[in-house]
């Protein structure tokens, strides 16, 4: 497929960027993108896109970042969102959209931690009501950038059939549904850690979230938000009607969870 094929499989997350900046071309790009075409996880959730180039690093850098690094960056992509019931999975969703968008463009991205939420708005000097949801740094990537390709699980490790733990045929996919399953084993998470199953179904998926204490909250309802879009993006590529993520419980079938793990959302196929 070839969004799988040419947009998904080919994002990377970059950690050292050319010194080139972002024109304004491709932030109205990006713009247009969100406000014309994106699709949102929960509706009635209000966003705010808004970038920033040049020089909020020294500042931001004491907000956002992991391990002690905020990476430097020529631009930024901020979501701030009301806080509602499933917020940052709804951020992240959105965010993912628009980094699969940077890859289109030629560009690179990576995710950032947000350590202090208010630290980062303040940082930004952002006039708005609304909280920093996730900070995405993005530019183009520098020649020189020998940054390894993260090791991502593979994806008879990221599913199971029917109940958790359950080994699944492969025979059982339909074939469009396996490129929207390695979506969701190529997508980007907190220090690639990948806290997550996917139980695939006859007639749904259930996104299923696994411990991981490296993994803050924060982190982990965006790497949800990421995983759910990617699926959704690579579907949307090649059905009229792509399916739809809901955090409706299961209630019809048993999925065989284990006290440590938490069901997440559900995908009607």
């Amino acid at each position: 497929m070839k969004y799988y094929e040419q947009i998904v499989k080919n994002r990377n997350s970059c950690r050292q960027y050319a010194d080139r900046k972002v024109d304004n071309k491709v932030l109205n790009e990006l713009l247009k993108y969100y406000e014309d075409e994106e699709s949102v996880l929960v509706d009635g959730i209000e966003t705010e896109l808004r970038f920033y180039v040049g020089t909020v690093w020294d500042e931001l850098r004491k907000s956002v970042g992991y391990n002690g690094f905020c990476i430097k960056a020529p631009a930024y992509m901020v979501i701030f969102s009301d806080v509602a019931d499933h917020y940052r999975e709804n951020a992240g969703y959105i965010a993912q959209g628009l980094t699969l968008k940077l890859t289109e463009l030629g560009l690179a991205a990576c995710w950032l931690t947000i350590n202090d939420a208010y630290g980062a708005k303040t940082a930004l000097d952002a006039d708005t009501d609304k909280v920093v949801a996730c900070v995405v740094a993005f530019g183009y990537r520098d020649p020189q950038d020998q940054a390894k390709k993260a090791d991502k699980k593979s994806l008879d490790e990221m599913t199971d059939g029917f109940k958790y733990g359950q080994d699944i045929d492969t025979d059982l996919f339909y074939r469009e549904l396996e490129d929207g399953l390695r979506a969701i084993a190529r997508a980007q998470s907190f220090a690639n850690k990948q806290p997550y199953r996917i139980i695939v179904d006859y007639d749904q998926i259930s996104l299923i979230g696994l411990p991981d204490e490296e993994t803050n909250e924060n982190d982990r309802r965006l790497n949800y938000g990421i995983v759910m879009f990617n699926f959704f993006a690579v579907m949307a590529a090649v059905r009229p009607q792509p399916p739809k993520w809901s955090f409706e419980p299961v209630t019809d079938r048993d999925l065989g969870l284990p006290a440590d793990v938490t069901y997440v959302a559900k995908c009607k196929l």
